[in-house]
């Protein structure tokens, strides 16, 4: 199921979820489905990722070709894309009960649009897709427990390894939610345009060496 035109400026044809974003109330039915739902469609929104790249920036869709120095280009693209907009009064008022004892510091008046948001979601799956096809040790999974886990019902890459801790710690990365912390970086204007790829670079170092 896909949408078009959330904002007018914008032509992007979007993905929604089939069991929408509240990966808490999943059942573990619920998570498998949705995930062997998200594998099958990484292919189909990664071309037109890259499509959509290729067309916007004026270049062959070759350059859009799962590599790191890839990543620079679909950033400059999203950064040229990205449109933020106001949080309305009744999310700030929550925002401000739910982190009252954090003080102003932790009310956003802005945020990312909500196309801009999908956008962003298509970027992880590239993103991901890349580290699987680049390093055969990293591939997509997903757990179930703990129930109250931040990635939990999630896709998300397992396989990475940080070998700062004694024993290796095995590290998961959800490229959704990396892809989108550096979109945050919008909030505050300090994006570049090098964000995504420095942290895909960052993440190789977790890599196992075969």
């Amino acid at each position: 199921m896909s949408r078009k035109n959330f904002e007018q400026d914008i032509d992007y044809e979007v993905l929604v979820p089939p069991f929408g974003l509240d990966f808490y109330s999943m059942t573990p039915k619920q998570a498998e489905e949705n995930f062997h739902w998200y594998i099958q469609k990484i292919p189909e929104r990664t071309e037109y990722l890259r499509s959509q790249c290729a067309k916007d920036l004026a270049i062959s869709i070759n350059e859009v070709d799962f590599s790191p120095k890839s990543l620079k280009l679909i950033w400059r693209w999203f950064l040229k894309l990205a449109r933020i907009e106001k949080t309305t009064k009744d999310e700030i008022e929550q925002m401000r009960k739910t982190f009252s004892r954090f003080g102003e510091s932790f009310i956003n008046k802005e945020r990312l649009s909500v196309i801009t948001e999908y956008i962003i979601r298509d970027i992880g799956m590239y993103l991901g897709e890349l580290y699987v096809r680049n390093y055969p040790s990293i591939r997509w999974s997903f757990y179930t427990k703990p129930k109250r886990d931040f990635f939990v019902n999630r896709p998300l890459l397992i396989g990475f390894i940080d070998n700062n801790y004694n024993p290796p710690f095995k590290a998961t990365f959800e490229p959704i939610h990396m892809a989108g912390v550096q979109a945050a970086n919008l909030l505050d204007k300090t994006q570049k345009e090098t964000d995504l790829y420095n942290i895909f670079m960052k993440w190789v170092e977790y890599v196992p060496q075969e």
